[in-house]
């Protein structure tokens, strides 16, 4: 996979993205056990001279089909900025996600909902590099436990 470094800037991450993907989408409700895997494809759409990408996504819980977008832009103090909805996790909200890209992926950020005086942690990594893009999420309590919630592995499609 590509993390970020000295060598590549956050518009040429933005711009990696961009393109035609497919993969599997899988999702966990409780600790290791799997409730969705299936097919998801993926679109990403570079925004204002890339300074944006929109990624567009689809996939399937059992038979219902679901949807989602996520608009990623890198701030100018070095900070990742995600906002994301989602028709199956999302409801009628916006999760706005911020952080960084250290350690081993491209992109980290998290967001918080729920409750607001016990919020849950949403933290999204986007991993990508040419030809492999995987976004994986963990839904963290409010005491700090974490747990896979969601995987999306995808290849470039021709």
């Amino acid at each position: 996979m590509h993390a970020q470094g000295e060598d590549t800037t956050p518009a040429q991450l933005i711009g990696l993205l961009a393109g035609e993907w497919s993969g599997t989408y899988r999702l966990w409700l409780e600790p290791g056990v799997l409730r969705t895997e299936g097919p998801s494809s993926l679109t990403a759409r570079c925004q204002l001279r890339e300074r944006f990408v929109v990624l567009d996504y689809d996939w399937t819980d059992g038979d219902e089909p679901e949807s989602g977008s996520i608009l990623v832009g890198h701030a100018d103090d070095d900070v990742w900025q995600v906002a994301w909805i989602d028709t199956w996790h999302c409801g009628n909200s916006i999760m706005f996600c911020t952080g960084t890209g250290t350690g081993t992926s491209a992109i980290d950020v998290a967001g918080t909902y729920g409750p607001p005086d016990e919020p849950w942690r949403w933290r999204t990594t986007i991993d990508v590099s040419p030809h492999e893009l995987v976004i994986t999420a963990w839904n963290i309590t409010p005491s700090g436990e974490s747990a896979k919630a969601t995987e999306a592995a995808y290849t470039r499609s021709a």
